[in-house]
């Protein structure tokens, strides 16, 4: 995991204190359901395969560093809460209730699926996804800085200000203090010519997930009931019964098709391995040089993928 603190000496140290103090807190209140705990605690064995959940997990890790060469920091299992979901509600990845990685605390909740519809067996397959899922956005490239709005607007506004910080660069995309980002979600729709930057992030992490799953479960949690068949095929995007999986279906055609369209347009494996070492890296120059020479252009990164009027003042070459 890389993560940098930007500006001049006293605010990366400003910085740097202010999210070490936010790390050292217990995240449970990330938690949007009652009783949740961690993957630490002995209760998940209850829930999971724990010793068939490590496996995995660490295989695909180190496949993941074998293949494109990026290496992957596992979020601290004292820090990544779950909870049973509430009655009615199927739960998993696509559940209402989960939240997923959250870069302050380093620090993640996610749901589990619903033991009174799914097998243990297809409960720790589908958390081996969540946790891999977060374990890349763990390990992408972020950077922080402070921000400084003075004189306030008023003794009000001054008297409920409070010490303020935001990320900076998130992988292969930026946002300024305001929250506007250098990608607009508006791009997504001219794909595969261009995309939303979080998105393609997004899409590309959970397509080799998909892949390096497939491999290393194989015909295992094949599933008894036709709601385990269509999860399974849904972790390992095979195509699943929409009507039983709306949400996952929703972000299927949202998130996953664009960015598969994307990724196949542009180069297939050798672009995920570009998009993927330079969200670990955060250094986009071989990105770029990537879209000059496919398409004969120079600049076209900032052409096709920059907001107009975007601008970092404390950052100006992005």
């Amino acid at each position: 995991m890389k993560e940098e603190y930007l500006g001049t000496v006293e605010d990366q140290r400003y910085v740097r204190t202010y999210l070490e103090n936010i790390r050292r807190l217990d995240p449970l209140e990330i938690a949007t359901l009652p009783n949740p705990f961690t993957l630490a605690d002995p209760r998940i064995e209850e829930m999971l395969d724990v010793l068939r959940f490590q496996r995995i997990v660490s295989h695909c890790i180190e496949e993941c560093q074998r293949r494109y060469k990026i290496r992957l920091t596992p979020v601290k299992t004292e820090r990544y809460y779950t909870a049973e979901p509430p009655e009615s509600n199927l739960g998993g990845f696509h559940g209402l209730h989960s939240l997923g990685y959250q870069y302050w605390y380093h620090a993640a909740f996610v749901v589990l699926l619903d033991r009174r519809l799914v097998s243990k067996e297809l409960r720790t397959i589908e958390m081996i996804r969540n946790f891999l899922h977060d374990c890349f956005h763990h390990s992408t490239y972020r950077s922080f800085r402070r921000v400084i709005r003075i004189p306030a607007a008023s003794a009000n506004v001054a008297k409920n200000r409070v010490p303020e910080v935001y990320r900076e660069q998130y992988g292969i995309n930026f946002r300024d203090q305001d929250g506007f980002s250098y990608s607009t979600s508006r791009l997504t729709e001219r794909s595969p010519e261009a995309i939303n930057l979080n998105l393609l992030m997004d899409g590309a992490i959970i397509l080799v997930i998909a892949e390096l799953m497939r491999e290393a479960v194989g015909d295992e949690a094949h599933g008894s009931s036709q709601l385990e068949k269509e999860i399974r095929k849904e972790i390992f995007l095979e195509p699943f019964d929409a009507f039983v999986l709306q949400r996952a279906h929703r972000f299927y055609k949202s998130v996953i098709e664009p960015s598969q369209l994307f990724i196949e347009h542009w180069g297939g494996r050798d672009f995920t391995v570009l998009v993927l070492q330079a969200m670990m890296s955060g250094e986009l120059q071989a990105l770029k040089q990537f879209f000059d020479e496919k398409t004969g252009t120079q600049n076209v990164w900032e052409k096709r993928f920059k907001r107009p009027g975007f601008r970092l003042p404390s950052n100006p070459e992005i």
